[in-house]
């Protein structure tokens, strides 16, 4: 199992290219760490995001364990039984959600902190 393509709205793209250099990982693995910051630290609340300029998240991004895993994650939090589709539109929410928590951990971090332990 593995997720599908999924779309990241224009904002959500120049956070996670902005996280990226700042952690120095790889997309696929910040991704990873916006995911599970997001099931983390929110309640599964539904938002639109801006729907122009949208950059497409690839299929198998999320593969195989962590894809099981998330998915579990994410049910649990629904506390209710999800399909696929919904399952993928939870998933982007909390994606994008995850973005701009590490991205508002990332602004207002001292010269002395380190991003990756402020999102631990």
């Amino acid at each position: 199992m593995a997720n599908k393509r999924m779309l990241l709205s224009a904002e959500g793209k120049e956070i996670l290219d902005t996280l990226t250099a700042a952690l120095e990982l790889d997309r696929p693995t910040v991704v990873h760490i916006a995911l599970a910051k997001g099931i983390a630290e929110n309640d599964l609340l539904i938002e639109e995001f801006d729907t122009r300029n949208r950059w497409t998240i690839p299929d198998n991004i999320i593969k195989e364990k962590d894809f099981l895993l998330f998915k579990h994650l994410i049910i649990q939090k629904a506390d209710r039984i999800l399909n696929d589709d919904e399952l993928h539109k939870y998933m982007i929410i909390l994606i994008e959600n995850g973005l701009r928590i590490m991205k508002n951990l990332n602004d207002n971090k001292t010269s002395m902190q380190d991003l990756r332990l402020l999102i631990l």
